[in-house]
């Protein structure tokens, strides 16, 4: 109890200042512009549009039944998703010590403690950040929370099925076993990254548990892979050549950057600087270019050592292993609408937590543990400093997307929404100006040249502002808002002819 307690006390501490952050980017269009969230009873409305995040978006409808656009409900809800799954985190660090595999391994002796830092270290990150405090992407810690529940709730019920003898007894895994069931299907329906959960449970009955019993166990897991891909070929939710259409990047494209992002992630693991909500990242297109090459080869280096830790070092293999596979459906051969995202590591961050503190213990372990300890509450309370002055970025989108210019200051999103900031606030100059950059950046860029028109139509511009929507009309046919806004001009137009 003590440990949860001061994971809790850690969390709130880290992000008390969240709270105060505004709503950004897709937080506009899904949450205060979303009407199918705005009556949490309609049920089918809430389905129908995103019927994958189904949960996702119950939970942001049952924030708007109760707090309307009052963001503390939403970053209290996101806080606290977060630091539950941090205690999972310290729970599945205790159950895997307890394994028969771990259990008469040296780090057992000390497994509340390995638990206890490797739960601080997930709740006080910074780049998790970006999946706590950007509201919408409560998508990928909800899921996280039900992935690490249902694989606890797993462990939990097989340490229970090994350990007891009385027929009676084994009756006592089986409301472990059926609310792992639950909460995986529940996974499934908060975000597609969770379909990596029925593997992760059989890697985990193959490092930790010994396989003995396990395959009429894992059959009703092994069938919930499937649930995703079922929901989206019946509901017609997604497609990958629509996926692919709205990216512009070919799958070997996306696969060849990928290797040069994983390297990226695991630099933020351990060196967590530099952080950017829009990443200006290269799309490579040859594997022999050094950066590919280089980082493939980094990859394959981390993937033999974490084969050849296997035998002695289980807990370090695992942790390796788990970063790859719970990347697996968004760092492969399916195009994302943007190669790299913080909020991405939400989940893996859960395989290096467990390393982190598991590999210092082991190098430390001829030495004094209360040194460790003393390493790793400065080491957290580092990390928390870090997060707290993140959240500072995430204040408002003024905050947010001057940061992302100024660490991405070739790359035309900033910019652009930057410039939408500067008109609500009436300085028309300045959006024009980074309007300007914008298209300068990327000429083929629609809604840059949109919002230039609405700042020449009201400055007064029409002539100038017809021709912007007429460019944004070109370059996206099915623009509707630009549709909309030219009829304006024209109407102005004819009105006042110049």
């Amino acid at each position: 109890m003590l440990s949860i307690i001061i994971i809790f006390f850690v969390g709130i501490l880290a992000y008390s200042n969240a709270f105060l952050c505004s709503f950004h980017f897709d937080d506009l269009r899904l949450i205060s512009g979303n009407l199918a969230i705005r009556n949490i009873h309609d049920l089918p409305a809430i389905w129908n549009f995103y019927p994958c995040r189904f949960l996702t978006f119950l939970s942001l409808a049952f924030n708007y039944h109760f707090h309307g656009l009052d963001l503390f409900g939403y970053h209290l809800f996101n806080i606290l998703v977060h630091i539950g799954s941090a205690i999972l985190v310290w729970w599945l660090t205790r159950l895997t010590l307890s394994t028969p595999v771990m259990r008469d391994d040296k780090i057992a002796k000390h497994g509340n403690l390995i638990a206890l830092f490797a739960g601080l270290v997930f709740v006080s990150h910074p780049v998790q950040t970006e999946a706590v405090t950007y509201i919408w992407q409560r998508a990928a810690s909800m899921a996280t929370l039900f992935y690490l529940a249902s694989l606890c709730l797993y462990v939990k019920s097989r340490l229970l099925q090994k350990s007891v003898i009385a027929s009676e007894a084994k009756q006592s895994f089986k409301p472990y076993y059926i609310c792992s069931l639950i909460t995986a299907i529940a996974a499934m329906f908060t975000k597609e990254t969770a379909v990596t959960l029925p593997l992760m449970i059989l890697l985990y009955e193959f490092i930790f548990l010994k396989w003995e019993g396990a395959t009429k166990r894992l059959a009703p897991f092994l069938l919930t892979i499937f649930i995703i891909p079922v929901t989206m070929l019946f509901t017609n939710a997604a497609s990958f050549q629509k996926v692919e259409g709205i990216v512009n990047i070919s799958s070997m494209h996306y696969l060849l950057t990928q290797f040069r992002v994983l390297v990226t992630y695991i630099r933020l693991f351990f060196l967590p600087v530099s952080q950017n909500f829009d990443y200006d990242y290269p799309v490579f297109k040859n594997i022999f270019q050094p950066s590919v090459l280089i980082s493939l080869l980094f990859l394959m280096t981390v993937l033999f050592v974490a084969k050849r830790l296997f035998s002695k070092y289980r807990l370090l293999s695992f942790s390796i292993l788990w970063f790859f596979l719970t990347l697996l459906p968004e760092s492969s051969i399916l195009p994302q609408d943007d190669v790299i995202y913080e909020h991405r590591l939400y989940l893996p961050m859960v395989g290096y937590s467990i390393f982190l503190v598991s590999s210092v213990y082991y190098l430390w372990e001829k030495n004094s543990i209360a040194s460790m300890v003393k390493v790793f509450v400065v080491l957290i309370a580092c990390y928390s400093v870090l997060t707290y002055q993140r959240n500072k970025v995430w204040k408002d989108e003024f905050t947010l997307w001057s940061d992302s210019v100024r660490k991405s200051p070739h790359k035309a999103r900033p910019y652009n929404n930057l410039g939408v900031i500067y008109s609500q606030q009436g300085n028309m100059a300045q959006a024009l100006a980074d309007y300007n950059k914008a298209i300068e950046i990327y000429p083929g860029y629609a809604n840059a040249y949109n919002n230039r028109a609405n700042v020449y139509f009201q400055q007064g511009d029409i002539t100038q502002a017809i021709a912007d929507y007429n460019k944004a009309i070109e370059l996206d046919p099915s623009y509707a808002d630009a549709y909309h806004n030219r009829a304006l001009a024209y109407y102005q137009l004819r009105r006042h002819p110049p």
